[in-house]
């Protein structure tokens, strides 16, 4: 057993982190079995969707999750989409300070 925990520490993992890794997996096996979806879906799903986003906003592509809803009736896609702040234009330094109407 010393040998194994040895094994982990190289991977910087304890004994109890695949645990987690391996619920959400089976989650994720049984989301697509019980939706009749190919292994893969919501992946490829997510990159289209980020690149068609990307197209139209300024979004944090790193930031993109596209999940199956089974909580409540009908299953649902559901895609969480961080939007970055809209960039400010910048103001000419000559130009700081004036109205509209002395320009």
């Amino acid at each position: 057993m010393k040998l194994w925990n040895k094994f982990l520490e190289q991977l910087q993992l304890t004994p109890g982190d695949s645990a987690p890794l391996a619920k959400e997996r089976l989650r994720l096996a049984l989301t697509y079995d019980r939706n009749g979806l190919e292994q893969g879906t919501v992946e490829s799903l997510r990159r289209e969707i980020v690149e068609l986003m990307a197209q139209h906003l300024d979004i944090d592509a790193s930031d993109v999750h596209v999940d199956i809803d089974e909580s409540v009736g009908p299953n649902k896609l559901v895609a969480s989409i961080a939007l970055r702040p809209p960039r400010r234009a910048k103001v000419p330094v000559a130009m700081a300070g004036r109205t509209a109407e002395s320009v």
